[in-house]
């Protein structure tokens, strides 16, 4: 960010409460990974119970990026994050009385749970549409990614040790709970508008055309990112879900040291993210031509993520399985920048409603394998079914997107058939 701006430091603040925001909105979500595994004790689930349990978040999630990206390109992101905040912290914190009441209430609260983060990227790339230049966007979303990273990190990290001291239910009071208290810094800092000034893109005029319903739904470019996202995202999510009972059920890693090991690949991701962003702007800025780059990057990162997926199939070693994981999320660190600009350059004035339906469609695939992880647990007793499908659900996307792929931006009146680079 051009500290010269005289709107510099307004613009810095905002994109500071929005990486705590969304730091917090990952451990939300994956403080359950390690607390489900005192809970499946505590209450005798099944692996696939437990699975339903895990999988519903993305039910809710899938149900507010769509409206998310709607709801923020008519009122501004600032609103619809500050809403997704409140409700989504309350629902942790009553988490604890819903698994206490029934396995029914704490499948709603899941879902509830999905609900309230399920708009949080779509008001993301608002902000970031409205607040930062073009040649700041890849780094900006990459900074959220690697926020979303640093979450699960300090989730992992800390939820062992507190469940260990204090029981899994203070996790859920805790996180909750600082959730509130950022939402009333934001209501008071940060304005409803970005700054005149600070304004940047496409995006920021104040005019709002219609919706491009048809093009949303028909465009060959457009439906390529949501066959990309719907294995893409899967990675994350199947990996935050199931990564420590992976490690505790393959290899016997203890629930107190699970934390430390699931951790080390969100710090890789973190790293490789905001190292990807940097790069994209870099060559952006040098000319490259972009889907060029897109392609060379996602084949890159794709190509990492497969070979690290077999691998974990074949290794029974805890070593390199947690080699191969870091590795496998290096890749994906590759993937996001480059990938998530993609909706901001084929539909300038409508990039938040775009990128929430490609959110969407990538929770649909995330729900797909987490449940379907624990389905093949209780048939097959091992994860390698699991990392095998996954891995070809990689191949098809990035398959999909080598053929079809495009980043020239659509002209509002362009036929849906047609398509280029």
């Amino acid at each position: 960010m051009p500290l010269s701006s005289p709107h510099s430091t307004q613009r810095f603040t905002m994109m500071g409460l929005m990486l705590m925001a969304l730091l917090l909105c990952y451990i939300d979500r994956t403080i359950i990974s390690i607390a489900a595994i005192e809970m499946q004790k505590e209450y005798g689930w099944s692996d696939s119970q437990k699975g339903l349990m895990l999988s519903l978040f993305s039910v809710g999630y899938l149900t507010t990026q769509l409206l998310g990206g709607i709801l923020s390109n008519k009122f501004g992101g600032r609103n619809v994050y500050l809403f997704c905040v409140v409700f989504w912290s309350v629902t942790t914190v009553l988490t604890p009385t819903a698994a206490a009441t029934s396995f029914a209430v704490l499948l709603v609260a899941r879902v509830a749970l999905g609900v309230g983060e399920g708009a949080t990227y779509p008001a993301s790339y608002n902000l970031i549409s409205q607040w930062m230049a073009e040649h700041e966007r890849a780094r900006s979303l990459g900074l959220i990614s690697s926020a979303a990273a640093v979450g699960t990190v300090g989730a992992l990290l800390v939820t062992g040790l507190l469940i260990a001291q204090f029981g899994w239910p203070s996790v859920f009071y805790l996180f909750g709970g600082l959730g509130l208290l950022w939402s009333i810094l934001w209501w008071q800092i940060i304005p409803a508008q970005a700054p005149a000034a600070g304004r940047a893109g496409p995006a920021a005029g104040s005019e709002r055309a219609a919706i491009p319903w048809r093009l949303l739904l028909t465009h060959p470019a457009i439906l390529t990112l949501y066959v990309v996202n719907f294995g893409g995202q899967a990675i994350t999510v199947l990996m935050a879900s199931w990564l420590p009972s992976y490690l505790v059920d393959t290899f016997s890693v203890s629930t107190r040291n699970v934390g430390f090991l699931a951790m080390l690949p969100w710090i890789t991701l973190a790293v490789a993210t905001y190292a990807g962003g940097h790069y994209t702007d870099r060559c952006r800025a040098a000319g490259e031509d972009s889907l060029r780059l897109k392609r060379r990057l996602l084949s890159s990162g794709f190509v990492v993520v497969i070979l690290a997926l077999l691998g974990l199939v074949v290794t029974q070693q805890l070593p390199v399985a947690i080699a191969l994981v870091l590795i496998m999320f290096g890749g994906v660190g590759v993937i996001i920048p480059a990938f998530s600009t993609i909706p901001g350059e084929l539909l300038p004035r409508h990039s938040d409603v775009l990128f929430g339906i490609v959110c969407a469609v990538g929770a649909m695939g995330s729900l797909a394998f987490v449940f379907g992880a624990g389905l093949l647990l209780d048939y097959t007793g091992s994860y390698d079914a699991i990392f095998s499908l996954l891995a070809l659900a990689c191949c098809f996307s990035l398959g999909f997107f080598l053929v079809f792929g495009r980043t020239r931006e659509i002209a509002y009146g362009e036929p849906s058939a047609a398509d280029g680079s």
